[in-house]
Order: C-alpha cells, then structure tokens, then sequence
C-alpha cells in the first residue's frame, strides 16, 4: 500500500530567497533609469547644441553674404539706442573702422552694391564701366554694355517698388574713387547714409541719385557738379544690423534693409525689419583695412537655471 502511495511536494522559495531576488532587480532598476535619464539629458543637451549652432551658422552666413557686397567706405557704426530713442547726435555714430573695442556702437550699418541685378544673367545686367571720356557731364553718362531695363525690373521686384530708375524711385551710383562719399582729410557726410545733417550741410555729392536714360544711360537728378571716374557701383537698398531688446528679456540680432539714404530715408522709419537671430548674447565687430571681422554668440535655453552658447567668427575680405 505504501509502495503504491506516491506523494508529490513542490519546493518553494525561501523568504531570503525572495528578498535577495528583490535586491537585485531594485538594483538593475534604479541602475537602467539612471542609464536612461542620462541618455535623455545627452540628447536634450546635444539638440539644443546642434540648434543653437545651425541658427547661428545660418544666420553668419547671411551676414557674411551681405556684407560681401558692401560698398568700400560706406560702413559705419551707431550708438543704436539713441537713434531708437530719437536722441542721436554727431557723436552717436562713426566710421566702423574707427571704432574701438569698449565703446557702445552696436549697430553696423552699409550701402550694399547691386549684386542681385548684376548676377542675374551670364552677361551683367549694369557694367559698372562709365563712359566719361566722351559723353559725361553734369547731368548723366552712358554705360556701355548695360541694360537698364533688367535692372529697373529686378530692383523694382526686389524693393517692392521702392527703386525703379525713375525720377520718383532713383537708385543711387557710388564712382569708385574715395573722394566721391569720403575725403579723410574731411568729416564723413552723414547723408550718405540716412543720418543727420551736420555744421548745416546738406550735400549729398557723396552718392548721385540717378535715373535711367535709355537702355544704357544714367541721368542725374541733382543739379551739382559731378565727379565721375570710370568705374562705379550702383545701389538700390542699404542695410544694417542691430542688437534690441526682447520683451521679456535676451537680444534679438535684427536685420534692417531695403530703405534708401540717398532719398533721406533711415533704416528705424523706413527700413524693413526681420529678426535675424534670436537670443544673442555677443555681437562684436571691427574693420581695419577694409577687412571687416565679427563675432557672434546665441544661447538655448534647456531648463529654467541653464542654457548652452555657441559662437560663431568670422572674416570678411572684399
């Protein structure tokens, strides 16, 4: 009977058993969630690095690509609140490479060449060559090779009508050479560039307001005697950049463009305003020799206490 009597047990786990197996798993647990909290704050500090970098590279370049078609000697720098505040004086501006480090000029401010009419076609729409041998005077000269149709087309396109080589919408041409829009032995006319008269001068022999005249021919819309030397650079719009004020706190680093100084415009009034980059935290630039040099630094915010920068130099050789 006993032979036939078979009973069948079931081994258990001990209670240190269990507790020890509970150990071990509350360690791999509070292990893997450190492992994947830090794989969480890698990434999130990692995102913010590369979209910081990428705004700020994009935004560099556009400003290199600019200034790359700035017009020699056109360059100057702004204390930017006091044109903001309506309180500017001569000494709230100066010629950029004048400009020293410490000092409170913020703004840098050009008149950029028509680059876009120019490279339009694989034949340049304006040749920059003056024919002033034979047919220059006072009131206008010819430029061979050019067609001022195209020109009048694309800069009315691209300024919204606001320059079409008319008498009501001039461009404006720069000869190139340096006493035409500044004379160092002179001080620079602040009408070359929008701002503020001075000492009652009101010349604006620094840049020719001009209007078309044919397909190849420039007229003169002020009656003042005219330098003209054989090569020259036409201007539709100027620029400037400039660091403001957030609302609630940080700098936007703002893009004016396509207002006319040449006709008393300023970029504050009449300029078109596009934030460029936001949250910068340094915008330095210098020029010396014609080499201008800039440097740029934005930040991202990650958490309420902390945020990561990234700069970005460089060096624009005309």
């Amino acid at each position: 009977m006993k032979n036939q009597l078979i009973k069948k047990t079931k081994k258990a786990f001990s209670l240190i058993e269990v507790i020890f197996v509970l150990v071990i798993l509350g360690i791999v647990a509070s292990i893997s969630s450190q492992i994947i909290a830090q794989v969480y704050e890698n990434y999130i500090m990692q995102r913010a690095v590369y979209n910081v970098s990428t705004k700020t590279e994009l935004a560099v370049n556009q400003i290199v690509n600019r200034l790359s078609y700035r017009i020699q000697g056109s360059t100057i720098s702004k204390v930017h609140q006091d044109f903001l505040d309506g309180i500017a004086t001569p000494n709230s501006w100066l010629k950029l490479e004048d400009v020293r480090t410490g000092e409170d000029y913020t703004t840098i401010e050009w008149i950029g060449y028509d680059n876009d009419s120019f490279a339009a076609n694989a034949k340049p729409s304006w040749s920059g060559i003056a024919n002033y041998e034979t047919n220059a005077s006072v009131n206008g000269f010819d430029s061979p090779g050019s067609d001022l149709n195209k020109v009048a087309a694309i800069m009315s396109s691209l300024s919204d009508g606001n320059v079409s080589l008319t008498s009501s919408t001039p461009a404006a041409v720069i000869f190139s050479e340096n006493n035409n829009y500044y004379d160092d032995t002179k001080q620079y006319n602040p009408l070359c560039m929008g701002l503020i008269p001075q000492d009652g001068n009101s010349s604006t022999d620094c840049i020719f307001r001009v209007q078309q005249n044919g397909s190849t021919g420039f007229t003169f819309l002020d009656n003042k005697p005219k330098i003209i030397t054989e090569r020259y650079k036409l201007a539709w719009s100027a620029y400037a950049l400039a660091p403001e004020r957030k609302v609630n706190g940080g700098f936007d680093l703002v893009l004016y463009s396509n207002y006319q100084p040449w006709n008393g415009e300023n970029y504050i009034d009449d300029g078109e305003r596009n934030i460029l980059l936001s949250n910068i935290t340094v915008f330095k630039f210098s020029e010396t020799g014609g080499v201008i040099n800039f440097k740029l630094c934005a930040s991202e915010q990650i958490g309420e206490d902390f945020n990561v920068t990234t700069c970005k130099q460089k060096v624009v050789i005309r």
